[in-house]
């Protein structure tokens, strides 16, 4: 069964506060680096997986994003273990987890086996996050623990709920970018301008 992850209740994260802090900082600086960079927006994309999988210590993270006629996500993006079998998968947004932390714009756990949705992957943990900026919502990001590990604990959702919040951020500056850039000063005073820190999210 599928639990939604509030800010209320999240507690201590089991490692310490300032490594885990400094471990999404480093892996936001990347993201933002990439940006600055001009990164294509599918290799942009990429990287975000990898950071998220990097980050959770899993063997699987993967990007759906909304298909064109907006009732349905497909799986653009997957890092790890597992990914050529989701690669390109189509899920309806109504009938899915990835669909449902699209909807409601919060964060999900649950286990594969409770989404058939997702059966091609074996039975584990997911964490589902939106990727969203606050005022739409870009996709949703996925890890996927190894099958028959405990679900994902209150300190690794924060971290990776703070990543994805910026990690949407920066996909849509990297989208806005204009096809002509105006120079490193210019750009880069755009990406820091459109920076700002997560709204708080409701209980």
């Amino acid at each position: 069964m599928s639990e939604d992850l509030a800010t209320s209740t999240w507690g201590p994260p089991r490692m310490p506060r300032d490594a885990a802090d400094g471990q999404r900082f480093a892996a936001s600086f990347d993201l933002m680096a990439a940006v600055l960079d001009g990164t294509p927006l599918p290799d942009l994309l990429d990287l975000v997986a990898a950071q998220a999988k990097a980050l959770a210590h899993v063997p699987l993270a993967f990007i759906a994003l909304p298909v064109d006629d907006g009732h349905m996500l497909r799986i653009e993006v997957a890092d790890g273990v597992g990914g050529d079998r989701i690669r390109g998968l189509t899920v309806r947004r109504g009938r899915s987890m990835l669909g449902r932390a699209f909807a409601s714009r919060r964060a999900l756990s649950a286990r594969i086996v409770a989404d058939q949705t997702l059966s091609r992957l074996p039975a584990g943990p997911i964490l589902i996050l939106p990727l969203e900026t606050g005022e739409t919502t870009r996709g949703v990001l996925a890890v996927l623990g190894h099958p028959g590990a405990q679900p994902f604990g209150p300190g690794t959702a924060r971290q990776l709920l703070l990543f994805a919040d910026m990690a949407a951020r920066l996909v849509e500056l990297a989208e806005e970018r204009p096809a002509s850039r105006g120079g490193a000063t210019a750009d880069g005073a755009h990406v820091v301008d459109g920076l700002r820190p997560p709204r708080p999210r409701g209980t």
